[in-house]
């Protein structure tokens, strides 16, 4: 939840110090102004609630993503297929996703402003639902691995790794900045799954990835405009170091120490994360095979995300808090939720150890 930052965080460096041009071109060698979006007394980066509220509302609009399940058995019946097929699209979603926040945002985040970055995760977002609202003209999920899977996962990774880098930017503490990030996209299933519902009971799948895909179209301007608000017109991250150069000392050390704790986080991450997104793709569908009706079924996108919202604020407080810390939030949370996930695994016909599961997970 709040604990996590994200990978990318560690492996990019923030730009401390401009070069002035005039006093370059003298020969003075002086290093006198200071980055515009630093904060000039401390280095670090500057405090903006403007650039924290545009990455909040992106991270809410991409959180979109975790809609799948209100789709899963509109998409069986239309195309015919099963399950197992179309899990697969949120699967690939998921990989799409990993991979961007990875591998993909750490050079976006080094090659451009914050405001295009967020523009261009959120135009994209919007076209891979509008592709993978072809799936019903064409009665093929190719465009829904397409659309959702590969378009809609890796903008949403790249929105979701820019939302978590500028955290930072809050004027409040770290922990609790970066749980009101991440709990943005799980808020963004809960906020959109009702109309998701809605615009399903109206027009079928395709009309409601339509729908939504020219939402997040139409956002778009919005979000550049609120990122660009406090002028910050300089890439979050510095260019990766020549791999050709040699490292300095620091830069070894830093390497020596970054990569093994970051191997660890990365599976801490995975593990923990798999059952709750495992109930996010499949929270409608596990509500429904248990008997429940199929409204009471879409409400379990919202359960799960009113509770993934509230429990990454909270472990982000109690991150910040020193008599709790992140290291004891990581070794208990786990706890929460298997017994709850066990439940439900044994009561296979009670609608009620379904619900519980949900909010555990």
């Amino acid at each position: 939840g709040g604990c996590r930052r994200s990978a990318v965080w560690g492996r990019t460096r923030r730009r401390p110090w401009s070069v002035n041009a005039a006093s370059t071109a003298e020969g003075d060698g002086v290093l006198d102004t200071m980055d515009d979006d630093s904060d000039q007394n401390s280095g670090r980066p500057k405090r903006s609630a403007a650039a924290f509220l545009g990455a909040f509302l992106l991270n809410v609009l991409l959180g979109t993503l975790y809609c799948w399940s209100c789709y899963l058995v509109p998409l069986e019946q239309a195309l015919g297929v099963g399950r197992g097929l179309l899990s697969g699209v949120f699967s690939l979603a998921t990989i799409c996703f990993t991979v961007a926040v990875a591998k993909l945002g750490p050079w976006l985040y080094a090659a451009a402003p914050p405001a295009v970055i967020g523009t261009g995760a959120a135009v994209c977002a919007g076209a891979g639902l509008l592709i993978a609202s072809q799936s019903i003209a064409y009665v093929s999920a190719a465009p829904l691995f397409l659309g959702y899977g590969v378009v809609f996962g890796a903008a949403s990774g790249v929105g979701y790794g820019l939302s978590v880098q500028m955290a930072s930017r809050a004027p409040f503490g770290e922990g609790l900045s970066t749980g009101l990030i991440t709990s943005a996209r799980a808020a963004g299933a809960f906020v959109f799954a009702p109309v998701v519902r809605y615009l399903l009971d109206g027009g079928g799948a395709g009309w409601a990835m339509s729908t939504m895909g020219c939402a997040l179209l139409a956002s778009a301007p919005f979000i550049y405009g609120v990122l660009a608000t406090d002028g910050m017109k300089h890439p979050l991250a510095s260019q990766k170091r020549d791999k050709d150069l040699p490292m300095t000392t620091e830069e070894e050390e830093r390497e020596r120490q970054l990569g093994p704790a970051m191997f660890a986080l990365w599976i801490s991450l995975g593990l923990g994360v798999s059952a709750g997104l495992m109930l996010m793709a499949h929270a409608s569908a596990l509500l429904y095979s248990h008997g429940a009706s199929i409204g009471v079924a879409t409400a379990g996108v919202s359960i799960v995300s009113v509770f993934t919202t509230a429990g990454r604020i909270f472990g982000g407080w109690a991150c910040d808090r020193s008599g709790v810390g992140a290291e004891r939030v990581l070794r208990w949370a786990p706890f929460v939720a298997v017994p709850a996930l066990a439940g439900a695994a044994v009561a296979a016909n009670s609608v009620a150890a379904a619900q519980a599961a949900l909010p555990a997970a």
